[in-house]
């Protein structure tokens, strides 16, 4: 129950950051975009059609897309954004927000960037999509292992480049701008919490360290079979993943038991197992 509600509340969150975004800085100052306001942007230059519309007719479109090489369980994550997107923007279009936006473009063009990358982001990240044209990067990560963030500013590329045909190109810098930070910000909401430290501890008082570790730290531990390259000498090594916070204590606590201890620890993400995604307590 609590994973679902975490995933509707950032497909709500994600989709209100993107809505928000294209109506308080792209309208107003004019601004090239990919994705699906930017496909409208370019239709609504021969369709008299408000944006929100044609915005909801290419995500159906692509939504089926989605259903097709996805499968099910993404067409359902995906089914609320599709909606709630351009419902959102219709709401966005009758609030004036000009008075709370500032006068400077490039301020604009980097709020844009990275609030819609922190939208499309806290979606993705829930295994979700925003809708529009964040699925074909998900479908290319899928088949081909193309990461998200990539592909997506390939294609938001594109659309911009197609809008400079027939508007020119003033305001590209800025629409580049958008783009470039859209793409790293999607990358780094998708990892942000992610990030464990996996520390790795070899020392002959492994079984103090051990039981340190597990009793008083609270983290789990992994014992390794090891044989060391210079005495050649038989022993255990210990593996642990914790969050960041943790690693200082376990250090700490390792070289007080032996200050001649061995320690390496690297950064991981998306850590899957017991502790984690599954509970501790949990019966086998």
């Amino acid at each position: 129950m609590w994973q679902r509600l975490k995933m509707f509340w950032n497909i709500i969150l994600g989709n209100a950051l993107i809505a928000f975004s294209v109506y308080a800085f792209v309208v107003p100052n004019n601004f090239m975009l990919g994705g699906t306001t930017g496909i409208g942007l370019i239709l609504k230059q021969w369709l008299p059609i408000r944006l929100s519309v044609i915005a909801a007719a290419v995500n159906v479109l692509l939504f089926l897309l989605g259903l097709i090489f996805m499968g099910k369980k993404f067409a359902a994550a995906t089914l609320l954004s599709t909606a709630l997107y351009p419902a959102l923007m219709a709401v966005f279009e009758m609030i004036p927000l000009d008075a709370l936006i500032p006068d400077d473009m490039l301020i604009c063009a980097i709020f844009c960037g990275v609030l819609s990358g922190a939208g499309i982001g806290l979606v993705v990240r829930v295994g979700g999509s925003s809708g529009g044209m964040d699925i074909p990067p998900c479908i290319l990560q899928k088949y081909f292992g193309i990461p998200v963030s990539k592909s997506l500013m390939v294609f938001d590329l594109l659309i911009v480049l197609i809008q400079v045909l027939f508007r020119g190109v003033d305001g590209l810098l800025y629409s580049i701008l958008i783009t470039v930070l859209m793409s790293f910000t999607v990358n780094q909401t998708v990892m942000s919490g992610e990030q464990k430290i996996e520390i790795i501890i070899i020392s002959p008082a492994y079984e103090q360290i051990r039981k340190e570790i597990l009793e008083n730290i609270n983290c789990g531990v992994t014992m390794l079979d090891i044989e060391t390259g210079y005495e050649g000498t038989k022993q255990k090594a210990i593996l642990s993943v914790v969050y960041s916070k943790k690693y200082p204590e376990i250090r700490q606590a390792a070289l007080q038991i032996d200050s001649k201890a061995f320690i390496v620890a690297n950064a991981v993400t998306n850590v899957n197992g017991r502790g984690y995604t599954l509970a501790r307590e949990e019966n086998i």
